[in-house]
């Protein structure tokens, strides 16, 4: 049996797609990439694919061959995906500051007290710089934990998720852009000091360049997250504590991990509070449409499971085969990778 085409043949049809409408719209907008970072992303997808299908393949072994494969995917996609942005952000869209602002305020939500108060508590803004930036080291920590213990059909649903999330929020803030609430309120120099004085703001050169026409060539060695609403961050926090629920030991900590990542997202982040509400309900409504879409085909269990096997996703799963998955979590470690994992 041949091996499949780790995560999915619609995700790798979705990152061409992706990729071909970045070059057409670059072309159109006369933009050009810099640098050799591309070809150096494109070099390690290609190598990372590489070693997924000789473990797939010639060596069998499903954690490295999907690790690798995992790899192959959201490396190139992370990079079509940044493009998008850039080139949404320079259609110039007007700002939505002032509208999010008074959203906020319509919510009793107090942007200015929240980062006072952060500023009063320097180890509790510490906390927050900590959480804020460990979204990346926690995506490293969940491919490695998912592909060790077999939960091969979550590690694919959670690249669709973090897929479907990302197109989501980039759509949105290309139609509803907003500089973000540092650079909206402008608060005294004295109250960054604890989250730090460059605190939301590390996306203005480009964000104001790309949007006045003044930049037109992109290196993706140094592209940054120019979505403001909905929040991202908030949505990868989400979709990450989804991806540990089932894993012993694991799924509170990182849980909680996460409700400090999102705390985050407005004192260190520069979000409005609506871009968190924003982001949370993008993810919860990807989520949900991902297990209303595995339920809909219902694979064989026990009595035990049937709740899992109506909601996947949903309840934790610890220590039990996972009825919802093709594969049981502690099975054998070297076998083909032959899952559909559509």
């Amino acid at each position: 049996m041949r091996p499949c085409i780790f995560p999915s043949p619609a995700l790798w049809a979705c990152l061409a797609a992706i990729a071909l409408g970045d070059v057409v719209l670059m072309a159109a907008g006369g933009f050009r990439l810099v640098g050799y970072s591309a070809v150096l992303i494109t070099a390690v997808s290609a190598g990372a694919w590489g070693l997924g299908y000789f473990y797939a393949t010639a060596r069998p072994d499903e954690r490295i061959a999907a690790l690798a494969f995992s790899a192959a995917y959201l490396i190139p996609y992370t990079l079509v995906a940044a493009i998008l942005s850039y080139l949404g952000t320079s259609l110039n869209m007007p700002l939505n500051d002032a509208q999010f602002a008074r959203a906020d305020a319509a919510l009793r939500l107090d942007w200015l007290a929240v980062l006072q108060f952060t500023d009063a508590r320097p180890m509790l803004g510490v906390l927050l710089r900590l959480a804020y930036h460990s979204s990346m080291v926690q995506m490293v920590a969940l491919f490695i934990v998912l592909a060790a213990t077999l939960q091969l059909t979550r590690l694919a649903d959670f690249l669709a998720l973090f897929t479907a999330t990302s197109l989501v929020t980039i759509l949105v803030s290309v139609l509803l852009p907003s500089v973000g609430a540092f650079v909206f309120y402008d608060p005294p120099a004295a109250l960054r000091g604890v989250v730090g004085q460059d605190a939301g703001i590390w996306h203005l050169a480009h964000f104001e360049a790309l949007r006045s026409g003044a930049m037109r060539a992109i290196d993706p060695s140094t592209i940054e997250g120019l979505i403001t609403f909905p929040s991202f961050h908030t949505a990868l926090a989400v979709i990450i504590a989804w991806g540990f629920w089932r894993t012993r030991y694991l799924a509170l900590p990182v849980l909680a991990l996460n409700g400090v990542v999102i705390a985050a997202t407005v004192p260190v982040g520069g979000h409005y509070f609506v871009d968190v509400f924003a982001g949370a309900g993008i993810a919860g409504a990807c989520i949900a449409v991902l297990c209303w879409r595995r339920s809909a085909v219902r694979p064989a269990g026990t009595a035990v499971r049937s709740a899992l096997q109506r909601w996947p996703g949903l309840l934790p799963d610890w220590g039990f085969a996972r009825a919802a998955q093709l594969t049981p979590l502690h099975g054998p470690v070297n076998r083909p990778v032959t899952e559909n994992h559509q």
